[in-house]
């Protein structure tokens, strides 16, 4: 590690012309003599949840024994670069969603994942969500406590899904049992929120027209930083800007396609490109630099809502995802499913590899990170909130044993918050209990 008598404040932004940019965690931030304890014995735990909706084709999802160094599922086979950073969950239940309790199980198994709570028809109460657990501890030094991101419209009003309200569906994420978090589709809002000042419409479009980049902004003071900034830094600088400019680069292609359509803005909001794949990864990407500038420390990100019905020509899938998940045991349809469930495990490694390949202390910010991915049910045939197709990725400080398929039996009746419970405290969480959880998972 490069230690220097002189250290760079970890709360550095540069700031030009209206922009704001925060850098990464460089060695030249941490002060000679306790880089090594900062980086090493103390590295800073990220706590992610990937919400993807309308369960999985469960016979192809999970391996076929539980144990360690286990051949991967044919869904799964695409994370063998990250094994060793993969614990594969099977045999979590989550029963606050409810077992034939009526019209609405996918209102129930989506708000039940981070909350072990069960939805209430009429007024929508819930619970704080696991990740708002984290937030208000690892967040207190970070600029933003957490994020919730999603790809589709959150701004649904009223009743959904037979009588339960739409907050429901709008988020996976709780601050309180009454105040739902808002999630955020549109990248351009949430570079602006993470890298530049808040503006209104105008002003942003304002902006975009200068199509002039935030980083040509506070170019001057790039300039001055980079005399106190060497070896190993540098590199990383480098390499962090660059990664933002590519960022900024796609944002603003998305709004001039978003510009030529003759549609009203309110509709097709600027930023949010055409193209599906596209909008999932550049939304991942912002996951990345906001980890990377360690901005946030915790990220809900629902890929899509309970009963969303995208179509996937691109990979051969031109029926709806959700009518696709009511299989009725029909063998085109399980074929189907099983194919958006590889597409959705490929862009999710586009992300993991970012964070494998992203230095971070001693390790990279995979190696720090626990990121639960999952859905809030198992069959989408059955809408079963049993058995729960789950996933683990990252080291989270050394603290998770990677590369394994624990299974649970069913008879254990293991609520899928022990699960949580587990890597809150894994993270340095203390929280008394969550939802219906009845202890920790112990073999992570």
């Amino acid at each position: 590690m490069f230690v220097t008598k002189r250290f760079i404040p970890r709360r550095t932004f540069l700031r030009g012309a209206g922009a704001t940019l925060a850098l990464p965690l460089l060695d030249s931030m941490v002060p000679a003599l306790t880089a090594a304890s900062r980086t090493a014995a103390n590295p800073i735990p990220r706590l992610t949840y990937v919400y993807v909706p309308n369960g999985m084709h469960m016979p192809l999802w999970k391996p076929e024994t539980p144990g360690r160094n286990v051949a991967l599922s044919p869904i799964l086979e695409a994370m063998e670069p990250v094994r060793d950073r993969l614990t594969v969950l099977g045999g979590l239940n989550n029963y606050q969603a409810g077992l034939g309790d009526g019209g609405g199980p996918h209102t129930r198994n989506q708000s039940a994942w981070l909350s072990g709570t069960a939805a209430q028809l009429g007024e929508a109460i819930l619970a704080t969500t696991v990740d708002q657990h984290a937030a208000r501890a690892l967040g207190r030094d970070t600029l933003f406590e957490s994020l919730e991101l999603c790809t589709e419209p959150s701004d649904k009003v009223g009743s959904c899904d037979n009588g339960y309200s739409c907050l429901y569906v709008n988020t996976i994420s709780w601050k309180s049992p009454t105040v739902p978090n808002p999630m955020e589709r549109n990248p351009r809002i949430i570079f602006e929120r993470l890298f530049g000042e808040e503006s209104d419409p105008v002003a942003r479009m304002a902006r975009i027209k200068s199509d002039k980049s935030i980083l040509d902004a506070v170019a001057s003071e790039l300039s001055a930083l980079g005399l106190e900034i060497a070896g190993p830094d540098r590199q990383r600088v480098d390499e962090y800007l660059e990664a933002v400019r590519d960022v900024e680069r796609r944002i603003q292609k998305a709004e001039e396609q978003g510009a030529a359509q003759e549609l009203d803005l309110m509709e097709r909001p600027v930023g949010v490109p055409e193209v599906w794949e596209d909008h999932v990864k550049l939304l991942f990407d912002l996951m990345h630099l906001a980890y990377q500038a360690d901005l946030t420390r915790v990220i809900t990100y629902a890929v899509a809502r309970e009963q969303g019905n995208t179509t996937y020509e691109n990979i051969g899938v031109p029926e709806g995802h959700h009518e696709t998940s009511h299989h009725q045991n029909n063998p085109h349809k399980h074929r189907q499913l099983t194919k958006i469930n590889q597409y959705h495990i490929q862009l999710l490694m586009d992300f993991l590899t970012k964070m494998q390949n992203t230095p971070d202390g001693d390790g990279s910010l995979l190696d720090h990170s626990a990121i639960v991915y999952g859905a809030g049910q198992s069959d989408g045939d059955l809408h079963s909130p049993l058995d729960l197709p789950t996933l683990l990725i990252g080291g989270l400080g050394g603290t998770i044993k990677g590369n394994q398929y624990l299974n649970y039996a069913p008879s254990a009746r293991t609520p899928m918050m022990n699960l949580h419970m587990a890597l809150l405290d894994k993270a340095g969480v203390r929280v008394e209990d969550i939802g219906d959880a009845d202890g920790m998972l112990t073999d992570l």
